[in-house]
């Protein structure tokens, strides 16, 4: 006769069954969520993982990291013995394990990830890509998931290395961390720039220009990061003394990088999509966020003056830069916005009062460089007095010289500005030149600025010397240095800046089809098609649960049996 079980054991075999059935339904949905989001960058994600384990590249570099770690593990420890064993040897040999590792991940994988998206150009398989369902920032994002999984391959091998030199001792855990984070950080960063400089030149030798480059650019980066590991590494004070400037230094890392990251990678991403799209307003989002960012980062540095001041000149110079390479391109642009674009277009009030600087257009975009140039200088003469307060940080002096510095640039690059929009305007009615055209012509009209009334009040005064004048007001070059020498230059300021906005003011009045573009409505046929397509994404979408569910129901049993 068979045994019977006792019902304690059976409620037992339940519990258990329940619990195996609940950790097997969050698999599921771990499973299905990892299908999802594969499905969404694995195409060229693995399509670039297998071409890059399996080329010739890696398999070499590969291998010479391996060789590399091995011999200086060998060669470094029978070089310290036998003080090995009682005095703090990790310095020399992290070094060394920092440079091994540097060379593939600042150098060698940008490197190759770059000449990835430049072949894909090259060859046409570019164009193959665009008629399928991947974006170009899919694409982008592809390389670059890529090129994160190489590193972490040589991350994952140098990492015993190092925590043998870590045991060691002489480094700190502290500066071991910021060290290995800055490294990965640098390498991911350096991906990113060569990724942005592969499709901006299609011309063979155009191509060989960015290649160099790139490659000059990457050098540089690892000499600097060399340079800043060599002194975390041999300094003898811990960063544990320096609490303040490294929250401060991981603040700006934390903010500035990725912002960077995202402009860059967006910029790489317009390059690949087709001129009927919308390339220009995911740029000037991301260069809002970059400006959210920096004016971030110099809030953190607001309990200290002297620090503060710091980040608000560099930040500052930063952002400046940024705005004169940005503003000279957006003014650039066409003026043609193809149907696509403008039935995409705000079409409510306040949707156009707030989002119409957004659309692409010279117009639009030389109101938006503006508007976020003068933004800029607000916050920085706003951030003058708070830092300047009861004579903090710098005397009443350098605060008004401050306060001219930077009202002067705003208002030159927005007198350059429109001038460039005017150029552009009229080299497009005959010609199609590329948006890069427009920085050529801010560094034609800002040269000739500076440099014409200067030449021609030199000759009217016999080739001798003369003093600033009003004559010099577009000498922008002549206006700053005086205001640095302490010179008060408030008319001119004042004048230039008047010019300016009302020539900004007048285009945005004279020009509305331009500045403020309407929406169009949407054909037939086309919703038709986007209507058809979104169905087809639901029954996909359908087809795909219900598979998920008879999944389910079939393992079921098995788990209960």
């Amino acid at each position: 006769m068979a045994a019977v079980a006792p019902p304690g054991n059976s409620a037992q075999q339940q519990e258990t069954v329940d619990s195996v059935i609940g950790v097997a339904r969050s698999m599921e949905r771990l499973d299905a969520w990892c299908e999802k989001w594969g499905d969404w960058c694995n195409p060229i994600l693995v399509k670039e993982t297998r071409q890059a384990l399996k080329s010739r590249q890696f398999v070499i570099t590969f291998s010479l990291l391996l060789f590399a770690a091995l011999s200086w593990t060998i060669i470094g420890t029978f070089s310290l013995m036998p003080a090995i064993y009682d005095t703090p040897s990790a310095p020399r040999m992290m070094l060394g394990y920092y440079f091994v590792l540097a060379l593939p991940m600042l150098l060698v994988v940008p490197l190759a990830a770059y000449r990835s998206l430049e072949g894909e150009i090259d060859d046409g398989t570019l164009e193959l890509l665009s008629i399928t369902a991947l974006s170009p920032k899919q694409i982008v994002l592809g390389k670059l998931a890529s090129a994160m999984l190489q590193m972490l391959l040589y991350f994952v091998v140098l990492f015993p290395c190092v925590s043998y030199a870590y045991t060691l001792r002489g480094v700190d855990f502290p500066t071991t961390v910021i060290l290995l984070g800055m490294l990965v950080i640098a390498g991911v960063m350096m991906t990113i720039v060569a990724l942005f400089f592969a499709p901006l030149s299609r011309s063979r030798s155009g191509r060989v220009m960015m290649l160099l480059v790139v490659i000059m650019l990457l050098v540089g980066a690892e000499w600097l990061l060399g340079l800043a590991a060599f002194e975390m590494i041999t300094n003898e004070r811990s960063l544990l003394g320096w609490e303040d400037l490294v929250l401060v230094l991981f603040g700006v890392v934390l903010l500035v990088v990725p912002a960077l990251g995202y402009l860059l990678l967006t910029l790489a991403a317009a390059q690949l999509t087709p001129v009927i799209e919308n390339r220009s307003t995911k740029i000037r989002v991301s260069l809002m966020v970059v400006n959210a960012t920096v004016v971030a980062c110099v809030t953190l540095g607001s309990t200290d003056p002297f620090d503060g001041m710091e980040l608000l000149l560099v930040g500052g110079t930063g952002l400046m830069l940024l705005w004169v390479l940005a503003s000279s391109m957006l003014v650039a642009e066409s003026a043609v916005l193809t149907p696509r674009v403008q039935r995409d277009l705000p079409q409510s009030f306040m949707a156009r009062a707030t989002f119409t600087w957004l659309a692409p257009g010279p117009a639009t975009g030389l109101v938006f460089s503006t508007i976020n140039v003068w933004l800029l200088a607000g916050i920085a003469v706003g951030a003058a007095f708070y830092y300047g307060r009861d004579g903090n940080a710098f005397a009443l002096r350098d605060q008004k010289m401050m306060i001219q510095f930077v009202f002067a640039i705003s208002s030159y690059l927005t007198c350059f500005l429109l001038l460039v929009y005017g150029l552009m305007r009229v080299l497009r009615r005959k010609n199609n030149p590329r948006v890069e055209v427009g920085f050529a012509a801010l560094v034609v009209v800002a040269v000739f600025a500076a440099l014409g009334p200067y030449g021609i009040e030199l000759y009217l005064n016999d080739f001798l010397d003369f003093p600033y004048s009003a004559w010099q007001a577009t000498n922008w070059v002549w206006t700053l240095y005086n205001i640095g020498d302490g010179v008060d230059c408030y008319a001119v300021i004042e004048a230039m800046g008047t010019v300016g906005v009302v020539g900004v003011l007048g285009i945005m009045f004279w020009n509305p089809a331009l500045v403020r573009p309407r929406r169009t409505a949407t054909p037939e046929r086309v919703r038709e098609e986007r209507e058809k397509m979104d169905r087809d994404k639901m029954d996909r979408d359908k087809m795909d649960r219900d598979k998920m569910d008879r999944d389910k129901m079939d393992r079921v049993p098995s788990s209960s049996a």
